[in-house]
């Protein structure tokens, strides 16, 4: 560990000097094998910037050893083994399909439509609802936060009940106070993770929320008054806000393959008009 941090500590002292003089300096390097080279501008960029030192001495002495052993591998093989067609062919396959990879990315998905209307998103949400079919609890929800101290509070809890999601300007006005303060929680969130936010050490099961729509209780130095707006319950259908992030790559997917398509059907045609394909008996 010691030799990784001298090595940091003389890549930092390196990076230093570059920047303050023009004159050329020779870069360093942390580990040889034959020719070969691991320079230390290459392991630095392989930690980060942003580690501590001690977990930076363990990365750069895990980088420096696979770096030393993915080579001595390859030279012991190079030695002794002799069958090498296999080989070959996989390094050939891997070749065309890493071309055809870049080729699909930079020219046949470059001209992909990525804007999505509204309108396909909910056309393609209606046509799938059986795929989104929930098991766990969703809720809409916003509650107040006043002081124990204050003990005639039924007026605040009857003010919370009757007020709803489009009330923020409401009870931010009315709860413009030291004592008191609300929240509103207007995208779904999980009922567990709701619970954890406003401290709710109890348990509430889903088929309470259509007659238990609010709460009111007192948590170390503060008094919760809590109600649900909505909900949606192991059963219902996922939200189609929630759902829209995985509708819209799916979309997205289906242009992308749909053009791959007409793509690959183009240079087929393309190469068996010019002759460049043989198929036999076809």
């Amino acid at each position: 560990m010691y030799r990784s941090l001298l090595l940091i500590s003389l890549a930092f002292l390196l990076f230093s000097c570059n920047k303050k003089s023009d004159a050329p300096v020779e870069e360093k390097y942390v580990a040889s094998i034959g020719r070969e080279k691991l320079y230390e501008k290459e392991l630095m960029r392989a930690i980060g910037p942003y580690t501590n030192a001690s977990d930076s001495a363990m990365l750069a002495d895990k980088y420096i050893d696979d770096w030393l052993t993915e080579r001595v591998m390859y030279n012991e093989a190079m030695k002794i083994m002799t069958d090498t067609a296999e080989i070959s062919k996989k390094i050939l396959q891997y070749r065309r399909q890493l071309y055809s990879h870049e080729y699909c990315n930079k020219y046949i998905y470059s001209n992909v439509n990525m804007n999505i209307t509204e309108k396909e998103i909910t056309d393609y949400y209606d046509k799938h609802l059986n795929d989104y079919v929930i098991n766990t609890t969703y809720v809409k929800a916003h509650y107040m936060t006043i002081s124990p101290n204050i003990t005639r509070y039924y007026e605040i809890y009857d003010k919370l009940r009757k007020s709803d999601l489009d009330s923020e300007q409401e009870l931010g006005d009315y709860c413009d106070s030291p004592d008191k303060a609300v929240y509103f929680v207007k995208d779904w969130v999980e009922f567990t993770d709701f619970l954890k936010l406003i401290d709710y050490k109890g348990t509430i099961e889903p088929y309470e929320l259509k007659y238990k729509n609010t709460l009111d209780y007192i948590r170390d130095t503060l008094h919760y008054l809590v109600k649900i707006d909505d909900y949606v319950v192991p059963g219902d259908l996922l939200p189609i806000e929630l759902a829209k992030p995985q509708i819209i790559q799916i979309i997205m997917n289906k242009r992308r393959h749909d053009k791959y398509l007409q793509g690959k059907k183009e240079l087929l045609n393309k190469y068996k008009s010019d002759g460049t394909i043989t198929i036999v008996n076809q």
